[in-house]
């Protein structure tokens, strides 16, 4: 949910000729407003003079991805992956990069259905979506507890012309994932960081040999994770590794 913070103050989308034209054009004003959002609350976070600021991003950009999260720590810099975090303004939108992988990832795997656990304004829901159209068939169902994050969602989704492949489930994302049956292909998890174990085992009855889990945040809530990435490592029905880029992805498949 929104986590690499400062990483994303100098992400500029190039999503390339491979999106539709107009998926393309939404996600880079997409990123753009969540980039203005971020550069904003890590200014009014920072407890140092203005003129170190840059200074903090050139440090933040030399480090590897695993120890980004200790350093926003470290400077009072913190995102909005908890659940006292319920009801952000923020967008918390995923990074380029992270679209462009999801994306990736969906060509890749080629999943009829995907669970989005956190889609707050849809940015996510958009590189899932773009990628089943691409495929030709397909469903992301998007889970949201937020009105307002809903209709930006919503909205997003109609511009790009891509309701076919979204199924907007909006509400406690606990109730949403108890009234589904079936079982889904591929999940990502960008919720509350300390939500992630609980949710993870409401979801298992879901989960198919082969099924791809991924998870957001593994390096920017370390701490709040730490549970969830026990529970993977523990159980020999899962083989799961995490990722090191971006805010840290947890890449988990179901082997029985």
């Amino acid at each position: 949910i929104g986590a690499c913070w400062i990483r994303r103050l100098r992400d500029q989308p190039h999503e390339g000729t491979h999106l539709a034209s107009t998926t393309h054009v939404l996600l880079q004003r997409l990123h753009e407003e969540s980039r203005s959002e971020i550069i904003a609350r890590a200014r009014a976070q920072f407890q140092g003079p203005t003129e170190a600021f840059p200074t903090l991003v050139d440090e933040y950009e030399t480090l590897a991805p695993r120890l980004r999260g200790r350093f926003l720590e470290t400077f009072g810099l913190f995102t909005e992956d908890f659940e006292s975090s319920a009801g952000s303004a923020l967008s918390l939108a995923v990074s380029a990069e992270t679209g462009r992988f999801l994306r990736n990832m969906v060509l890749a795997q080629r999943p009829t259905r995907i669970l989005e656990l956190g889609s707050s304004c849809g940015v996510s829901t958009l590189y899932f979506a773009d990628a089943l159209r691409t495929l030709g068939r397909g469903v992301v169902i998007a889970t949201e507890c937020d009105a307002l994050k809903c209709a930006r969602l919503r909205a997003h989704v109609e511009t790009a012309g891509l309701d076919t492949y979204v199924d907007l489930r909006e509400g406690d994302v606990f109730e949403t994932v108890a009234e589904l049956g079936g079982t889904v292909d591929m999940v990502f998890i960008d919720v509350w960081a300390d939500a992630y174990l609980n949710l993870f085992k409401q979801i298992e009855p879901l989960l198919r040999p082969g099924s791809v889990v991924l998870a957001d945040n593994m390096y920017t809530a370390e701490d709040a994770v730490r549970p969830y990435k026990h529970y993977l490592d523990e159980d020999p029905r899962f083989s799961t590794t995490t990722l090191d880029f971006e805010s840290g992805v947890e890449f988990t498949v179901v082997v029985a």
